[in-house]
C-alpha cells in the first residue's frame, strides 16, 4: 500500500514528468493481487495519517480502474471470486464513507461495475440498495437514490426488450414501494420547511430530486402497475412541489439550484405522463396545466432557471399537441395570452444573452445554428409557437402576424430579433440538419419576407445591429431551399462584405452562410464565374488575421474550402495567393492547439488546392514539409494522420508534374517507425503514402527497411479489425518483392496461412482470396505455385482444395463489382497457366 500511495502522491504533483510516472506506476502496480482492494482502503481511510488529497485520488484511481477492467478487454484479469469481494467491498465503502466526494466517485465506480455485472452477476445490488430508502441516514439515503438513479437511467432511453422488461421487474420489486412512502415521509417535511436552514433545505431538497429522477427511469418504459394504483400518492406530491419556493437556495453563478432542477424533473415527469398515460394522469391535468402555466409566469429571466423554464414549454408544447387536451387551449383569448405572455416573453433577447454574443461569439453561435440551445428558453418557446401553429393554425397565424407587425412597427432592433424566431417558427413545417427546411406553410411567403426585410438587414452598414445581421444571415440558410436564387446572390454577396466587419461573429456568421448555400446548390446555380471569388477568399482569409481566436471554430475554413472546390481550371489563380496563409495556419496549429474540425477542413483544403493546381503543389513543397517533419518528429499524435495524408498528396502531385520525390526519402524513418503503425488511426494515411512510394521507388524504400516493412505486415494480418490494411500493404510490395531480404514471398503466405489455421474469419477469407487472384495478375499464375510449393510440396493442391473450392461460391454475396473482377481474371490466370500442377 505504501507503494500506491507514494505514486498517487507522485501524480498530484505539479511536474509533468513527476505525474507521468505515478500513472506509469499505478499501471504497473494495477496487476498486482490486492491492488484494487488496497486503493480503496486508501480512498475510505479517513484517520489522519492519510491526507484527504490522497484518498481523493485513490478514490479517483479506483474508478479509473474500474473503467478500464469491467468493459470489453480489461486490463487485468479478475477471477470472478476475486471480483464479487471487490463488489461487496465498494458498497460497503460507500456507505460507511462520511465524505462525499469520495461518495459520489466510489458511486459512479458501482455503477460502472453495474453496468456489465447487474443483474445477472450481481442480482443483489438493487435489493441492497433498496434497504436504505427506510433509513433515517440522510448520507445513505442519497448514496442509494445517486445509484439507483445511474443504474436505472437506461430505462429511459433503451428499446423495450424481454431482458430489459425483466430487470425492470426486478428492480420494481424492491423499490416501488419504499420509494412511495418515502416520498410521503419527505413532503411531511413540506409542512415544516420554512423552519429549516439552508443546509438542510438543500439536503430535503436533493432527496426528492433524486427520488423524482428515480421515479422517471422507472416510468419510462410504461406505467408501472404498482405506481399506477397509488398515482395518487405522487401526483399531487409533484404539484406541490412544483409550486413551492426556497428563498435560502441561491445561485450565484447562473447554474441551476436543487429546487430548479427538482422543478425541471417534475416538468419532464408531467411531459411523459401526459404523451404516454393520457387516461391516467387525466384527472391531474388542468392543476398540472395551471401550475406550469403560473411557474412561467412567476419565473424570471434569470438564466439558473433555463432548462426548468424549457422543460415547462415542452409541457405545454406536447400537451398543445394532443386532441385529448384540446380544450384546455381552445378557451377565449387562451392563445394569444401563451403567444404574447408566454412565447414572445421567452424569445427576447436578454442582458446575459447579449453578453454572450460579444464576449463568448462561439458559445453563441452554437446554441444558435448549431442545435445545442436545447434546454434554453428561445428553443422552447420557438418548440412552443411551432406546437400551437400546426394545432391551431387558423387561429395562432392572425394572432401571431398581429404580434409580428407590431414588433416591426416598433423599429427596435430587439423586438425585430423576435420577428425571425417567430417567422421561421411559423414557417417551418419540416427540416433536416443537413437540408435545412424541407417543407414550410404555404401561408407564408419566404421570399417576400427576404425581400421586405433580410435583404435591408443584410445590405446596411456592416457595423451596425450585428444580432440582426446574423439573423438575416440564419434566415437565408434555414431557408436556402426555398429561397430564389437571386435572394441567395444577394445573400452570399453581402456575406463577402460582413467578412470586413468589426464585428468577429460577423465573420463566422458569414462564412457558415457562403459554406451552407453552396453546398447546398446541387444545380450548380452558383460558380466561380457569377460569384466573386478572389474578393471572399481574400476576405476569408484576412478574417483569420482579425481574430486570435478564428482557429477555434471551423466556419471560415469551411466557406474556403468550398469555394476552391468551386473554382476551375481558368479561376483556380486566385486560390494562389492564400496557400501560402494556409501553410501559416498549419504552422499554428503545431504550436497551439486548434478546433479539431477546422484542423481536418484546414488539411483537406491544402490537399484540394494541391491536387487542383500543379503551381500550388510546387510552391508549398517547401512550406509544408518542415511542418510535417516536425508534427512526425515532436509526435502530434492528433495532426499525423492529416501529415501523412498531405505528404501522399504532395507525392502524388511531384509524380504527376514529374518532379524529383528524393526530399520524402527523409520521411522514411518516420513513415516507417513502430509507433507511428502502432496507433490504428494513422494506419490508413501512411499505408498509402508507402504505396505511393513503392510504385515509383521500391528499391530505395526497401532498402534496408525489408524486416520493418515485414513485420507491420505481419501485424496487420494478425489483426481481425485491421487485416484489409494488411491485404493492401501485402498487394502493394508484390510488383517489388524481389528486392526484399530472404524468403519475403515466403513469410507473407507463411503468415496468411497461420492466421487461416489460428482464427479465420469470412471476411479474412475474401480477402485471401482476392490477393491471390491479385497475386496472379501483378505477377503469374506460375509464380504463385512455386511460391506455395516452396513452402510445402503439396501446398498448392490443398490451397485449392480446401480454400479455393470450399470459399469461393460464398464470395457472390460479399465482394464488390472490382473484387469480382480480379477474381474473374485471376481464377482465369489459374485455369490457363497452373492446372497442369493439380493432376
Amino acid at each position: 500500500m505504501e507503494q500506491i500511495g507514494v505514486a498517487l502522491q507522485e501524480t498530484l504533483q505539479p511536474n509533468a514528468a513527476t505525474r507521468k510516472h505515478g500513472e506509469d506506476s499505478l499501471r504497473t502496480l494495477q496487476a498486482n493481487p490486492g491492488y484494487v482492494i488496497q486503493i480503496l482502503q486508501l480512498a475510505v481511510n479517513e484517520q489522519q495519517n492519510v491526507a484527504p488529497e490522497i484518498r481523493m485520488a485513490a478514490a479517483v484511481a479506483l474508478k479509473n480502474f474500474v473503467k478500464r477492467n469491467w468493459g470489453q478487454a480489461p486490463e487485468v484479469e479478475m477471477s470472478q471470486e476475486d471480483e464479487e469481494q471487490f463488489r461487496n467491498m465498494l458498497l460497503d465503502a460507500m456507505f460507511n464513507t462520511t465524505k462525499s466526494n469520495v461518495q459520489e466517485i466510489l458511486s459512479n465506480a458501482l455503477y460502472l461495475i453495474a453496468q456489465r455485472d447487474f443483474p445477472e452477476k450481481w442480482p443483489e445490488l438493487v435489493p441492497y440498495l433498496s434497504k436504505f430508502l427506510t433509513a433515517n441516514d440522510l448520507n445513505h439515503l442519497v448514496a442509494s437514490l445517486a445509484s439507483m438513479d445511474q443504474i436505472f437511467r437506461k430505462f429511459r432511453y433503451e428499446s423495450k426488450s424481454t431482458e430489459l422488461w425483466k430487470e425492470l421487474s426486478k428492480c420494481l420489486q424492491s423499490t416501488q414501494e419504499p420509494l412511495t412512502l418515502l416520498l410521503a415521509n419527505m413532503m411531511e417535511v413540506a409542512q415544516r420547511k420554512d423552519s429549516l436552514g439552508a443546509e438542510e433545505t438543500a439536503q430535503w431538497l436533493k432527496v426528492l430530486n433524486l427520488i423524482a429522477k428515480v421515479y422517471h427511469s422507472l416510468c419510462s418504459q410504461d406505467i408501472p402497475e404498482y405506481f399506477e394504483d397509488h398515482l395518487n400518492d405522487w401526483m399531487p406530491h409533484f404539484l406541490q412541489l412544483v409550486q413551492i419556493s426556497a428563498p435560502s437556495q441561491t445561485s450565484a453563478s447562473g447554474e441551476p439550484t436543487t429546487l430548479d432542477e427538482l422543478k425541471h424533473e417534475i416538468c419532464e415527469i408531467f411531459t411523459l405522463y401526459s404523451q404516454r398515460y393520457e387516461e391516467e394522469i387525466a384527472p391531474y391535468v388542468p392543476d398540472i396545466i395551471s401550475a406550469v402555466w403560473r411557474l412561467l409566469e412567476t419565473t424570471g429571466p434569470d438564466t439558473r432557471y433555463d432548462t426548468m423554464v424549457c422543460a415547462a414549454l415542452e409541457f405545454l408544447s406536447m400537451v398543445s399537441q394532443r386532441q385529448y387536451y384540446e380544450s384546455h387551449f381552445t378557451g377565449d383569448g387562451v392563445l394569444k395570452t401563451l403567444a404574447e405572455n408566454v412565447c414572445v416573453q421567452n424569445l427576447l433577447l436578454r442582458q446575459q444573452d447579449m453578453e454572450l454574443f460579444e464576449d463568448e461569439p462561439l458559445d453563441y453561435m452554437k446554441r444558435d445554428i448549431e442545435g445545442t440551445d436545447v434546454g434554453t428558453r428561445r428553443r422552447g418557446a420557438i418548440d412552443l409557437a411551432r406546437g400551437l401553429c400546426r394545432r391551431f393554425e387558423d387561429k395562432m397565424l392572425p394572432c401571431l402576424s398581429e404580434i409580428v407587425q407590431t414588433l416591426l412597427a416598433s423599429g427596435e432592433w430587439i423586438k425585430i430579433d423576435i420577428v425571425y424566431s417567430l417567422v421561421t417558427a411559423i414557417a417551418v413545417k419540416t427540416e433536416t440538419a443537413k437540408a435545412g427546411v424541407t417543407a414550410t406553410n404555404p401561408l407564408i411567403d419566404i421570399n417576400d419576407f427576404f425581400i421586405g426585410q433580410v435583404a435591408g438587414h443584410l445590405n446596411s452598414d456592416v457595423n451596425q445591429t450585428p444580432i440582426l445581421k446574423a439573423d438575416a444571415l440564419k434566415f437565408a440558410v434555414t431557408f436556402r431551399k426555398q429561397l430564389a436564387p437571386e435572394h441567395l446572390m444577394t445573400a452570399i454577396k453581402a456575406s463577402d462584405a460582413l467578412l470586413s466587419s468589426s464585428t468577429p461573429i460577423l465573420h463566422k456568421y458569414a462564412a457558415y452562410a457562403i459554406e451552407r448555400i453552396l453546398i447546398a446548390d446541387n444545380s450548380k446555380i452558383f460558380s466561380a464565374h457569377n460569384l466573386p471569388v478572389s474578393s471572399i477568399l481574400q476576405n476569408l482569409v484576412a478574417a483569420f488575421d482579425k481574430d486570435p481566436k478564428a482557429q477555434n471554430s471551423p466556419y471560415l475554413i469551411k466557406a474556403i474550402l468550398r469555394i476552391i472546390v468551386i473554382l476551375d481550371e481558368e479561376t483556380i489563380r486566385h486560390a494562389d495567393s492564400i496557400a501560402t496563409k494556409l501553410a501559416q495556419l498549419i504552422e499554428s496549429a503545431t504550436k497551439n492547439a486548434a478546433d479539431s474540425v477546422h484542423t481536418h477542413f484546414l488539411f483537406e483544403t491544402i490537399c484540394v488546392l494541391v491536387t487542383k493546381t500543379r503551381t500550388i503543389g510546387a510552391s508549398l513543397d517547401a512550406q509544408l514539409l518542415p511542418l510535417i517533419e516536425v508534427i512526425f518528429r515532436e509526435d502530434l499524435e492528433d495532426l499525423i494522420p492529416y501529415a501523412l495524408q498531405i505528404t501522399g498528396v504532395l507525392v502524388s502531385s511531384c509524380i504527376s508534374r514529374n518532379a524529383s520525390i528524393d526530399q520524402f526519402s527523409a520521411f522514411l524513418p518516420f513513415l516507417l517507425s513502430e509507433r507511428l503503425w502502432a496507433r490504428s488511426a494513422n494506419v490508413p494515411a501512411a499505408l498509402s503514402v508507402l504505396e505511393v512510394l513503392l510504385s515509383v521507388n521500391a528499391r530505395g524504400v526497401v532498402a534496408d527497411n525489408s524486416a520493418l516493412i515485414l513485420n507491420h505486415l505481419s501485424r496487420l494480418l494478425g489483426s481481425k479489425t485491421l487485416d484489409q490494411y494488411g491485404f493492401q500493404l501485402a498487394s502493394a510490395i508484390l510488383p517489388s518483392i524481389e528486392h526484399f531480404e530472404g524468403q519475403a514471398m515466403t513469410f507473407v503466405l507463411n503468415t496468411m496461412f497461420r492466421r487461416i489455421q489460428s482464427s479465420k474469419t469470412p471476411k479474412f477469407i475474401k480477402l485471401f482470396i482476392v490477393f491471390l487472384c491479385r497475386f496472379t495478375i501483378l505477377r503469374s499464375a506460375q509464380d504463385l505455385v512455386r511460391s506455395c510449393e516452396n513452402i510445402q510440396t503439396g501446398m498448392f493442391g490443398m490451397l485449392i482444395e480446401r480454400i479455393l473450392c470450399i470459399e469461393m461460391p460464398g464470395l457472390k454475396q460479399t465482394t464488390t463489382a472490382p473484387e469480382k473482377r480480379i477474381i474473374a481474371i485471376g481464377m482465369g490466370n489459374l485455369l490457363a497457366e497452373a492446372t497442369q500442377q493439380l493432376v
